[in-house]
């Protein structure tokens, strides 16, 4: 299912790749979700890890584009800089904003992690922050996972939405 299939009413736990492609315009549908989501049409939940994923990702991207760090390993040349991070702040208001626009936070509970991702992990080989995503998925008995990442076709206990638009 493509994510314009997501019908109305939809409880949706959403992977950090979809966000990214959409802050990108890589993905017309992922844009499509986030103003479906702002609007109501659409019930979009964010676990824990993917908030903290996405705001990791978002803060080496305007690094990045500040040109304070270039080339490969961004991150471990960021923290060694600690003047830099403290000057960045647009990573911060487009994370605010997503939550204003009625994102939804779901913190990682123990068994999450330490029961039913480890299961996860078992069954279907899934790294572990994308276990933990099935595990809040399931335990919220979401109607849908949003993501972009081939690895969730594989999981049986809900249902999973993927952008065929990805540019």
């Amino acid at each position: 299912m493509n994510l314009d299939d997501i019908q109305n009413g939809s409880l949706c736990v959403v992977d950090t790749n979809v966000l990214l492609y959409a802050e990108q315009g890589l993905s017309q549908q992922a844009q499509r979700l986030i103003r479906r989501c702002s609007t109501g049409d659409l019930i979009g939940v964010l676990p824990q890890t993917v908030w903290q994923e996405l705001t990791h990702k978002l803060m080496l991207a305007e690094a990045l584009m500040m040109e304070r760090v270039s080339g490969p390993n961004a991150g471990r040349k960021l923290s060694r800089q600690p003047d830099i991070v403290k000057r960045l702040g647009l990573y911060k208001d487009k994370i605010l904003a997503l939550l204003n626009m009625g994102l939804g936070f779901e913190a990682c509970m123990k068994e999450d992690l330490l029961v039913n991702a480890f299961r996860y992990q078992e069954q279907y080989g899934l790294l572990t922050n994308d276990s933990v995503i099935v595990a809040i998925a399931v335990r919220l008995r979401a109607d849908v996972l949003v993501t972009a990442d081939a690895a969730f076709q594989k999981i049986s206990e809900i249902p999973v939405a993927m952008p065929s638009d990805i540019t």
